[in-house]
């Protein structure tokens, strides 16, 4: 019983002292920061499956789980959005104010997070907020090649990033966001990322931090033929390309009376339900047992790839529970600038080249021999003449973007008539008896 008692003295004194220990430290302050980028992610929980009450977005709807993360009302800067006004006024407030206001009627965090969650995003409230346009103001006086910025990022940062910002595909290139969303990488740089292992870097001062953002705008942007081949691999096999885990259930918006219904990977290949030609149902997957009835992307042509990834995202895709931030963004650049026109390089009727074989030749046998042989019967499974016969849209889809997971060239870069001169070659090749 003496034992039992004392067991909960302690932890009732754990619970009142650990915000008491917190309540000024930068380790605190940092960790609020992540909270309120995403709450969910930094303290493992799991956000409600309906939207916000207190959020009422004039935009684009966007997913439940993200009208509950404070940045999406406060914004970067803090300074408020979609209507809402910003925690500016908030600054040197008693945390443990804030930390309560967070359990009111109108935020509704009571039963979402902890009090030590609560307290730490009320210490970067009341202390952890910075004037993002005087930081880009800073960031766009300095000269990174003046600056050492490029040394800690080199040092610090390149590790994981790579030295051209790059190497992580959970997020895009550094450069790319450094230049679209400055403020949400100051506040990142300061603070790191929810749930990640990234350094918060608010103790080296926001000077420093600011003219690391200076340095990072002037990293590369994503090589978009690069990406754009690399959708459209990923448009093939994506399963196989990211080296992921084949998919054991099907895909749930294949119909589960079509021919492929029973073989759950399949299902889960863009190409088939939107076909090798991308007309979908108005195309070569009209009829026989790649036919779905499901539409094509051929309306998706020019679309902003944001949106694109917004409908990988949807609960019509679910593609962003399987891939990652570039794999969805290289997918997007595919549809959006990627397709081509087959009926201009092959005849829908005949499903031959509408391209010159003699002068394909030449090219076949200077680019594409080494790998397939002269005659055509090397490193494919399948004799290359009988493969681009019998699915001519297929080969060419590979022959413009590589094969998954290989190293054959991509080939989109081109002319699309060399292209179809090579294809037109190639279906002139016979296997050997």
């Amino acid at each position: 019983m003496v034992q039992s008692t004392l067991t909960t003295l302690v932890a009732l004194l754990a619970i009142f002292a650990a915000p008491l220990a917190c309540a000024s430290d930068s380790a605190s302050v940092v960790r609020g920061g992540r909270l309120y980028d995403n709450w969910s992610l930094e303290a493992k929980g799991r956000a409600p499956n309906h939207p916000n009450p207190a959020f009422k977005s004039k935009q684009a709807p966007i997913a439940p789980a993200d009208s509950w993360r404070c940045v999406t009302c406060h914004g970067w800067d803090y300074q408020g959005a979609e209507g809402i006004k910003g925690i500016s006024s908030r600054e040197k407030t008693d945390p443990l104010v804030i930390a309560a206001l967070l359990k009111d009627a109108n935020h509704g965090y009571g039963e979402l997070l902890s009090e030590l969650d609560r307290l730490d995003l009320g210490n970067f409230v009341a202390s952890g907020q910075t004037d993002m346009r005087k930081l880009q103001a800073l960031a766009l006086r300095s000269k990174p090649g003046q600056a050492t910025s490029d040394k800690v990022y080199a040092t610090v940062c390149a590790n994981c990033h790579g030295l051209d910002g790059a190497l992580l595909r959970q997020v895009p290139p550094l450069g790319d966001s450094a230049r679209q969303r400055p403020q949400e990488v100051l506040h990142v740089a300061l603070n790191g990322h929810p749930g990640g292992n990234m350094p918060a870097l608010r103790t080296l001062g926001e000077e420093t931090v600011a003219k690391m953002l200076a340095y990072l705008q002037t990293l590369p942007s994503i090589n978009l033929a690069a990406s754009i081949a690399n959708g459209g691999r990923l448009y093939d096999d994506w399963q196989v390309h990211t080296g992921g885990q084949r998919q054991a259930l099907p895909h749930p918006a294949y119909p589960p009376t079509a021919y492929y219904a029973n073989a759950a990977s399949e299902t889960w290949r863009c190409k088939e339900c939107h076909g090798w030609d991308y007309k979908g149902h108005q195309g070569q997957y009209a009829r026989g047992k790649h036919a779905t009835g499901i539409k094509g992307v051929r309306t998706l042509v020019g679309v902003e790839p944001d949106k694109i990834i917004a409908t990988l995202n949807s609960r019509s895709h679910l593609y962003g529970a399987v891939l990652k931030h570039r794999d969805l963004q290289d997918l997007a650049n595919f549809v959006s600038y990627g397709q081509i026109d087959m009926d201009a390089l092959i005849d829908g009727r005949t499903g031959l080249s509408r391209g010159d074989a003699a002068r394909g030749a030449a090219h076949y046998r200077t680019m594409c021999a080494g790998c397939h042989g002269l005659e055509g019967a090397f490193v494919a499974k399948r004799h290359v003449g009988r493969v681009t016969r019998e699915d001519p849209w297929h080969s060419l889809h590979n022959m413009l973007n590589g094969h998954p997971d290989d190293t054959m060239p991509a080939l989109r870069e081109i002319d699309p008539k060399v292209i179809s001169d090579i294809l037109a070659h190639m279906q002139t090749l016979q296997e050997r008896r």
